[in-house]
């Protein structure tokens, strides 16, 4: 017997078709029973897969090690995504540094991709000894090609079918044999088995053949029966089967629309949870629909570069009720009705949690009716703070809002050293008062306040700048019985927020007459310098009071203003430097009226006093912004609300501006520059400076920092990240922005901005970028910035630049013929150049001969080896052929200025060496559509009469097919012609769209797609409107852009051929696509930021200006979406994860 665990060890990566293989295969080895002379007795072979066998394991890289090592061969399932995982590839190396670094025992499975892009690289050489001619001996390395099994087909199922013949390819090593000699046993033992079946059946027969001819009449009158009865079963099920399909769809499609619905409602976590269901689990058969993935790529942000998410989660027992960062950052303190979370802010990890049943914390005089109360010390302060743009630098980019004005965007915290950390420490107290302070870094205990022995009851805490306040009533004792009772005075113990020593102990009992009227009558406000301040809403006064011999004094007071019978009050004082500033609310009538005062340093006269229609209630902010540090004119105060934000001349008490938002302010902060920095409900943080307030209207603006995808109620920021809350949630979640892992980027080194991608070839290996180096200071000029060519090859995830042509300006460029790509340039003179590059060797050859190309907005379109555009202000067409020929559509030598025919604005489209064209020959003033050939120059004219009506346009021409022309016309209607006789096929009315068209493209050989200024596409046939329809799913800005365009627009929809088969790429204006699933017309993936992808590849290529960066990330399979997507679900909350592949 061998003396391995295993016979073979399947090395694969998660990823279908890999996934399916090497499950059959595994099923297929272990069930196939072997020749006996080639095996010993009862040998069963045992494969090892990592699914089938560590499903409960816990360390998962060591029991791969261990499996590797007890197999006697390595099966290897190859695809140009093996390549791309760190694990599958250290299974190759450990098992050939067990078989001395050959390829000895490893074999092949060939499931996609062509072998050189599908073999890992070590399988490619072996290792041969020589000796040279002075008789070294020296070992070199010879490249070799696996011999595989090969199971590529067009589709799964097909690959799966030649598997079951292919597997002998891989049993025949494994038994030491030829797979020729193998295959022909195979066939033997087949062929005997029938034999031996049917021997035995023609014996039974021979002795009943009598019987059978004698029954053969009542046998088939019973045959005919029973298959009729099987071919209805066999339909009923067919019909069962379809159903229960549908049912599935149907299913998925509900849950799939579900997930947008929490998703557009914000909420991010639920809606990937509920697109994960509408997608197939491990081994269930449930058919996959575009919505679903839609809504998971979305979601996860898998054509983004980045996105804000929440990274981890801080699961509480009830609702969250208040949060923040504590301990300048370190920890996440909260707090729900069970008790108060000390949480540690980079791994999520709960550090301790404080109930109000621990010993410690507990009440013998409440019992089980004790409650903790939690006081955050945070400082408003956030003075070294700071923001930059993200964008390339002097791109300016910003959105018009009614309320906040210019919103720049493309904005990030830029955090440094000088960014303080959020919180200082937590001060908690029980039912009794008993008061405790902890170290917000570290959850200890710092100080602890008993409670005053001369006390009968507490009654109240107060949280000031420097001291914590308790209010009780002393108490008298009984004699020598010990018998306690509530005394008459009322104290204020002044508690040292730093010490917890009691600094003082002041009799208030003259404030009132009588405890209740005391502490229902009289807010303490603040202590400064020996001096309390009361708000008495009895008197309706604010009131000064200095402490002498444990006792108050009344120093003065201000009398607020009157209010209506009523109303509801609320007054508040606040300490700017030595400054009283006094805010009295009222509401009345709906109506909101908030008074502010600022006092004199003795509170004896009021310097101002102004009005603001706001509602300054529990939880609003106040800050004063001084001109010395803000760069203001003025000293400026800033009044915060849940929902506005006021600033005021701090002098005069003028109000500058109030600006009212649409959505509830659940975090705000200030910096003493004069920034008001704030996130509010919808999940927006914005910046506004106050000086762009301070002037005229048109410099009103704030900067969007950030975006949540999640609902906000609570919000809490430090040093680039948040911790959030959405309302009645027992879930707080710890955001950041993360990168996506299969974004890949490009990149040209330090100092290069202002990436852009031009061409990229079919086979997705070569792209054009161009970039620009800026000089690395802060002061620079145009003519200091160096314009770069770049040829990126994706394989080695590096920009190769074309030196002789640094300096010019890319006005276009595309692939054609393979690797030529044909680029128009221009330099700082408008010096024009038409040239073609080798991608592969960088060479350059100018065109010669007559063209011309404009410097912006050059629209390239590619086809075969050429390459064509508009010229002469879209009144000819140019074909740039790969091998340095020029040609027009005109037919002349040279481009006329004044030509007997033009195009009409622009409209053409390209097939192969064919241009559909509708033009104007000026001779007549007569118009047409005729097909051109740049090949033989011949014109074939369409037969349709536009004398008829004047007003009649072809908004755009497109290829139906290789022989159909279409025309989308300004009357709402396409005409179909013959390519290649002129004949008119087909005209179908767009008036069953019943919205206004907008543009024409085609899906397939028959059917075309309407997109409406509704931002629907409708799918066509030469029958009219099929009655399918699908909806893009756009920003506001780019719904703007498109909904708003006219039908003169039209030849910025385009399409592009995918590598699946089965979809189609639906572009606009080159910088937003979606992929169709052309047969179930349904949008499967949205890709914003768009700028190229290959046909013969699955890459698509982005550029996302907003954080200057250009790259590409695969089309993914549904596989990688459902496990990526449960990959962080299961770290979100927690779940321990095995090694991915």
């Amino acid at each position: 017997m061998s003396e391995y665990k295993y016979k073979a060890f399947i090395s694969y990566r998660h990823l279908e078709p890999d996934m399916q293989a090497a499950e059959k295969l595994q099923k297929l080895l272990e069930n196939y029973k072997p020749p006996k002379k080639m095996v010993e007795k009862n040998e069963k072979w045992r494969i090892f897969r990592d699914v089938s066998e560590l499903q409960s394991s816990s360390d998962l890289s060591e029991d791969i090690k261990n499996a590797v090592e007890n197999s006697e061969y390595l099966i290897v399932i190859c695809s140009p995504e093996y390549n791309q995982s760190k694990w599958c590839l250290q299974e190759i190396t450990r098992f050939r540094e067990l078989h001395g670094n050959t390829n000895e025992n490893i074999i092949t499975l060939l499931v996609k991709g062509p072998p050189k892009e599908a073999f890992p690289e070590q399988l490619t050489y072996t290792e041969v000894k020589t000796v040279d001619d002075n008789g070294n001996e020296t070992t070199v390395k010879v490249e070799v090609e696996p011999l595989a099994a090969n199971i590529t087909a067009d589709s799964l199922k097909e690959s799966m079918k030649k598997l079951n013949t292919e597997y002998l390819r891989i049993a025949a090593p494994l038994l030491g044999c030829d797979f020729n000699d193998l295959f022909q046993r195979e066939k033997r033992r087949e062929a005997a088995r029938r034999r031996r079946i049917f021997g035995g059946v023609s014996g039974v027969l021979s002795v009943i053949t009598l019987i059978s001819v004698i029954s053969a009449l009542t046998i088939n009158n019973k045959n005919k029966q029973i298959q009729k009865q099987n071919d209805q079963i066999k339909s009923q099920n067919e019909q069962i089967e379809k159903k229960n399909n549908d049912l599935l769809i149907e299913n998925s499609e509900h849950l799939a629309a579900e997930s947008e619905k929490l998703y557009k409602d914000n909420s991010l976590i639920s809606a990937i949870q509920k697109a994960l269901e509408a997608m197939p689990s491990d081994g269930e058969e449930k058919p996959i629909v575009p919505e679903a993935e839609y809504a998971l790529s979305r979601e996860m942000g898998m054509f983004k570069s980045e996105q804000i998410i929440p990274q981890l989660s801080l699961k509480h027992e009830t609702a969250v009720e208040k949060l923040s960062f504590m301990g300048q950052g370190k920890t996440i303190v909260s707090q729900d009705s069970t008790g108060i979370y000390f949480w540690n802010a980079e791994s999520g990890e709960l550090l301790k949690k404080i109930s109000a049943s621990d010993s410690d914390f507990a009440s013998d005089k409440y019992g089980s009716s004790n409650e903790l109360t939690s006081i955050f010390e945070i400082n408003d302060d956030k003075t070294g703070t700071y923001f930059s743009s993200t964008a390339a630098p002097g791109n300016l980019s910003y959105q018009i809002s009614s309320v906040l004005g210019n919103v720049y965007v493309n904005y990030a915290h830029d955090v440094s050293d000088d960014e303080p950390g959020t919180g200082d420490d937590v001060y908690i107290y029980n039912s009794e008062y008993k008061l405790w302070k902890f170290d917000g870094a570290t959850g200890d205990i710092k100080w602890c306040s008993e409670l005053s022995e001369n006390a009968y009851s507490y009654y109240q805490v107060t949280n000031t700048d420097n001291y914590i306040v308790r209010f009780y009533q002393d108490k008298n004792v009984i004699g020598s019985s010990e018998i306690s009772m509530p005394g008459s005075d009322l104290f204020m113990e002044i508690i040292d927020r730093k010490t917890g020593n009691v600094t003082d102990t002041v009799n208030v009992s003259s404030l009132e007459k009588g405890t209740f009227s005391i502490l229902q009558n009289n807010e303490l406000q603040d202590i400064v310098n020996n001096t309390v301040y009361f708000y008495n809403n009895d008197k309706e006064a604010m009131i000064a009071y200095s402490i002498k011999d444990h006792k108050l004094e009344e120093k003065c007071r201000i009398v607020l203003p009157e209010f209506s019978v009523g109303s509801i009050r609320t007054a508040e004082l606040n300490m700017l430097g030595n400054d009283p500033v006094i805010v009295t609310n009222d509401i009345f009538a709906l109506k909101l009226n908030a008074n502010i005062k600022r006092m004199d340093n003795d509170m004896k006269e009021v310097l101002w006093s102004t009005d603001i229609p706001v509602n300054y209630t529990s939880g609003s902010k106040i800050f004063k912004f001084n001109k010395d540090e803000s760069g203001s004119e003025i000293d400026v105060l800033g009044v915060v609300t849940n929902r506005t934000i006021s600033l005021l001349d701090y002098n005069s008490g003028k109000l500058i501006k109030t600006i009212s938002l649409d959505s509830e302010i659940v975090d705000v902060s200030f910096s003493r520059r004069g920034l008001i920095m704030f996130t509010v409900s919808t999940g927006e943080e914005y910046v506004i400076s106050i000086n762009s307030y301070l002037g005229d209207s048109s410099r009103y603006g704030a900067y969007k920092i950030q975006n949540f995808n999640t609902g906000i109620s609570l919000c809490s920021y430090s040093r680039g990240r948040y911790v959030t809350s959405e309302m009645y949630s027992n879930t707080a979640y710890i955001q950041y922005i993360q990168k996506n892992e299969f974004f890949n980027t490009i990149n040209a080194g330090e100092n290069i901005h202002d990436y852009n991608v031009f061409g990229v070839s079919e086979d997705g290996k070569y792209a054009v970028v161009s970039a620009v180096e800026y000089p690395d200071t802060e002061k620079y000029t145009d003519s200091d910035l160096v314009k770069h060519f770049y040829i990126f090859h994706t394989d080695e995830e590096k920009c190769y630049e074309i030196e002789a042509l640094k300096g010019y300006t890319v006005c276009g460029a595309e692939f054609a013929d393979g690797n030529k790509i044909i680029a128009a340039l221009s330099n700082s003179v408008m010096d024009k150049r038409l040239v073609i590059i080798d991608a592969l060797n960088g060479n350059i050859n100018d065109f010669s001969g007559d063209y011309d190309f404009q410097l912006n907005a050059l629209k390239m379109i590619p086809y075969g080896n050429s390459v064509y555009y508009t010229v002469n202000n879209n009144r000819d067409l140019l074909r740039a052929c790969s091998d340095g020929t020029i040609s027009l559509w005109s037919g002349e030598k040279e481009i006329n200025i004044m030509p007997e025919r033009e195009i009409c604005n622009g409209v053409a489209d390209i097939y192969d060496d064919k241009a559909a064209v509708f033009y104007t020959d000026n001779t007549d003033q007569s118009r047409g559509i005729e097909v051109y050939s740049f090949t033989d120059g011949k014109r074939i004219k369409m037969d349709f009469d536009f004398s008829s009506d004047d007003g009649l346009n072809v908004n755009k021409l497109f290829w139906q097919n290789s022989s159909t022309i279409g025309a989308f016309m300004s009357d709402r209607s396409v005409v179909f012609f013959n390519a290649e006789t002129g004949d008119k096929k087909a005209e179908i009315s767009l008036d069953g769209t019943s919205q206004e068209p907008l543009s024409v493209i085609p899906i397939d050989e028959d059917r075309f797609a309407v997109l409406c200024r509704d931002l629907c596409l409708y799918e066509m046939n030469s029958e009219g409107f099929t009655g399918r329809s699908l909806k893009l799913e756009i920003g506001i800005d780019e719904r703007n852009g498109i909904s708003e365009n006219d039908s003169e627009k039209a030849s910025l929809l385009i399409t592009k051929q995918s590598t699946d088969t089965s979809c189609i790429y639906v572009i606009w204006s080159n910088e937003k696509a979606w992929l169709i699933n052309k047969d179930k017309f349904k949008v499967r993936y949205s890709i914003d930021d768009f700028v190229g992808a290959p046909s013969n590849s699955d890459k698509v290529f982005i550029l996302d200006m907003g954080r200057d960066k250009a790259g590409y990330m695969p089309i993914y399979a549904p596989q990688q979406l459902i496990d990526t997507a449960k990959s962080y679900i299961a770290r979100l909350f927690g779940e321990v994860l095995t090694n991915e592949k």
